[in-house]
């Protein structure tokens, strides 16, 4: 269960030990140096932002520089990337990558008032550039990644659907990355008990519901139109049939994630309450004598966030693979020849 209070006090730490360590505003992150390293540009409009980066040898993390602190100037950390910072870019910093290596990455923000941290795991590209915008919407703090790309003298910016995995590797290492908790030994009488909790708790909007294929198809049609008139060039059938397909593709991939949203969250409440003893699990059971009302629903209210987090979840993952679909439709039609805005993976 995601552990808000833990992340906030990892995040200060973080961007505490910064501020006193001998590594200065740079951080004590090494920039690769490989030939084709990859490059990541790092943008803040938060006070007092760190960007960490942590691998299977780094449990701990390594911190990439400061910015926006009000006692200490930006961090002027730069790795000669192609494409220009935003012109409205006021603190950024920019690192070399290892490509081809899994990282679990961290931005985190210090405010006057608040703290935020907002984790994703991200695979570089041989020579490739990135840019990881962090900033406030609302009372939420989130990170967009895009890849960056120069054609026709342009910047171009792709979107990259983010998701957090975790570094299992580091699994146990630290509080960051906690060892999984053992479960009671497991009765008849406390499984039902988990069931029955569980099951209570399945909401309307958490259960699947078929689509309107009609209304898709119309959806799809217009879709294509819209492209082709976009292009301004004529691409074979062959082309407009697989786009056709991965359409339908992504279409049962996104139907998909809600009942698999539903299983991982059933698998995961019942997991969470076999960490309990029998009489705690009896004070979430609904409608008994031994039920704690005020318990069970921030219980309840707790893992309905865990149920629509996951669901975001997968949601990305069904639209990442959907875009490496286009994107290798694009390349193979040499689309991105001829359309900056083609598919890019």
């Amino acid at each position: 269960m995601f552990d808000f209070y833990q992340w906030r006090v990892f995040g200060v730490v973080s961007i505490a030990a910064l501020s006193i360590s001998g590594c200065s505003i740079n951080g004590s992150y090494p920039d690769a140096t490989e030939p084709d390293a990859a490059k990541l540009r790092f943008i803040s409009s938060n006070q007092n932002s760190t960007m960490d980066v942590f691998d299977a040898a780094h449990c701990g993390g390594q911190t990439t520089g400061l910015l926006n602190n009000l006692f200490t100037a930006n961090t002027r950390r730069r790795a000669a990337m192609s494409v220009p910072a935003p012109n409205d870019a006021k603190a950024y910093l920019e690192v070399r990558l290892q490509p081809g290596r899994e990282l679990f990455v961290r931005a985190n923000t210090l405010g006057s008032a608040s703290v935020c941290t907002v984790a994703f795991n991200f695979t570089p590209q041989s020579s490739g550039e990135y840019e990881a915008n962090f900033r406030y919407v609302g009372n939420n703090c989130l990170v967009t990644l895009n890849r960056l790309r120069e054609i026709d003298g342009k910047a171009v910016r792709s979107p990259i659907v983010l998701i957090n995995k975790g570094l299992p590797a580091c699994s146990g290492s630290n509080p960051i990355f906690p060892k999984p908790t053992q479960a009671q030994p497991q009765s008849a009488e406390r499984t039902a008990l988990i069931s029955q909790i569980v099951d209570a708790s399945v909401i309307a909007k958490m259960k699947y519901a078929p689509a309107d294929t009609t209304a898709q198809t119309a959806l799809f049609d217009k879709g294509i139109e819209e492209r082709k008139q976009r292009l301004g060039f004529t691409l074979p059938d062959a082309y407009w049939t697989e786009y056709r397909l991965n359409l339908e593709q992504s279409a049962n991939d996104m139907a998909s994630t809600q009942a698999r949203s539903l299983q991982l969250y059933k698998d995961y409440y019942s997991n969470k309450l076999g960490l309990l003893d029998t009489p705690a699990i009896k004070e979430l059971l609904p409608d008994s004598e031994t039920a704690d009302r005020s318990k069970a629903m921030t219980t309840n209210n707790t893992m309905l966030e865990y149920y629509y987090r996951t669901q975001r979840e997968l949601q990305k993952e069904a639209f990442s693979a959907h875009q490496a679909r286009m994107a290798d439709l694009d390349q193979r039609f040499d689309v991105c020849k001829r359309y900056p805005a083609c598919w890019q993976n």
